[in-house]
């Protein structure tokens, strides 16, 4: 959480800046890997971003579920006036939320383990629904994905989640920024397409390489190694993907 949270600052974003500023804790053991680590972040949320403006565009008072939400900010960046934003993590990380991010009344925050069956009834959303699981399913067994997953297709129908994947030699040899996660990774998942094969009711919408960002917004450079990157590294090397889903 707290990772991310600085991987975020390092980006330029305000209300992860104030929020590194506000808390009582040594950042500094992150900026040995600021770069690498910010780049891995920035990628990946630029996608999630992506998807959920795709999402207030098309149901402007819809519903953003983030799972495992830790400190995210999202909401600040793209909240349109008339969302409504839930935020569902374990008790110590909604503790914390709480005290830093209060509440509002389109923003609320409730302690929720997505491994607790009755997870959907805290969340309580209405609607049409857009579900972000940023960077938490990896860390779940299979099994526990699955649950997780058909649960929302089940009790959410219409909605839409996000969620990333990391290959099974990625997930066997964590590398960079994914060996310094407080939690082992577990679930390797080589194709998205297979979410959809378990027939849980999820249809996949689209999913992308980390490593190809959504917007020519990084510097050039930048850019231009993501391009040799693509071009030259082993596929099973850069295998880490988001992808958006249907239910």
């Amino acid at each position: 959480m707290l990772l991310t949270l600085h991987a975020r600052a390092a980006n330029g974003d305000g209300a992860a800046q104030r929020l590194v500023s506000a808390i009582d804790y040594d950042f500094t053991v992150f900026e040995r890997h600021k770069g690498l680590t910010a780049l891995f972040h920035v990628l990946r949320c630029g996608w999630y971003d992506e998807w959920t403006r795709q999402f207030l565009a098309e149901c402007p008072g819809g519903t953003v579920v983030e799972l495992g939400a830790g400190l995210t900010t999202r909401a600040d960046r793209l909240d349109n006036g008339a969302a409504t934003w839930v935020f569902a993590d374990l008790p110590d990380a909604t503790a914390l939320r709480r005290t830093l991010l209060p509440d509002t009344a389109r923003r609320r925050t409730v302690t929720a383990s997505v491994l607790d069956p009755a997870w959907p009834s805290a969340v309580a959303a209405e609607g049409p629904c857009l579900f972000l699981a940023e960077g938490l399913l990896v860390y779940l067994e299979p099994a526990a994905v699955r649950t997780v997953l058909a649960t929302v297709a089940a009790r959410f129908p219409g909605s839409r989640i996000a969620l990333d994947t990391y290959g099974s030699w990625i997930v066997a040899r964590p590398r960079g920024p994914l060996r310094h996660m407080a939690a082992d990774l577990v679930w390797a998942c080589d194709d998205p397409q297979e979410v959809q094969r378990w027939g849980i009711g999820l249809t996949l919408r689209e999913s992308h390489r980390l490593t190809r960002p959504v917007r020519r917004t990084l510097p050039r450079r930048t850019r231009l190694a993501l391009h040799a990157v693509n071009a030259l590294a082993p596929a099973k090397m850069i295998d880490l993907r988001v992808s958006l889903y249907s239910a």
